[in-house]
């Protein structure tokens, strides 16, 4: 169990041009040499190469993914609501959602606030023409 591990691959090279130093080879040189290099070496082995230089790529991170707008949806429920509760108000929940959208809109950071603002706006004109709709039909249904 005393016996001493064999010695590396490097150790025996340097033992073998201890008479001659010369300059490591760099990947592409170890490539090109092929078997040449380390007769004892596996075709399959890893090549020999430091912990810097040619092979070392600049990694960064991917950009994150902007998820999609609610802006262009809120304009375009507040839009129709508003074009529906010009002629009749049952619509008015219509109105409700395009103000609740443009409201998440407004809270998101990458949304656009000029047309979540628009949004805003024409949904809060819907929901008042549709109460008023609302308001002035009720009155005549009852005609007991």
């Amino acid at each position: 169990m005393s016996a001493s591990p064999p010695p590396s691959r490097r150790a025996r090279k340097l033992a073998t041009n201890a008479e001659a130093p010369a300059a490591a080879p760099t990947a592409a040189e170890q490539l090109a040499a092929g078997d040449a290099m380390d007769d004892e070496r596996l075709p399959t082995a890893q090549l020999e190469r430091a912990a810097f230089g040619e092979h070392v790529l600049p990694w960064s991170p991917p950009a994150p993914v902007v998820p999609p707008s609610v802006a262009p949806w809120a304009l375009g429920v507040a839009i129709i609501a508003l074009l529906v509760s010009l002629f009749v108000g049952l619509l008015l929940p219509l109105g409700v959602i395009g103000l609740v959208m443009s409201i998440i809109s407004l809270r998101r950071a990458h949304d656009s606030r000029r047309v979540a603002s628009w949004a805003l706006g024409l949904s809060v004109v819907s929901i008042v023409f549709s109460a008023g709709w609302l308001f002035w039909a009720l009155p005549q249904l009852s005609t007991v």
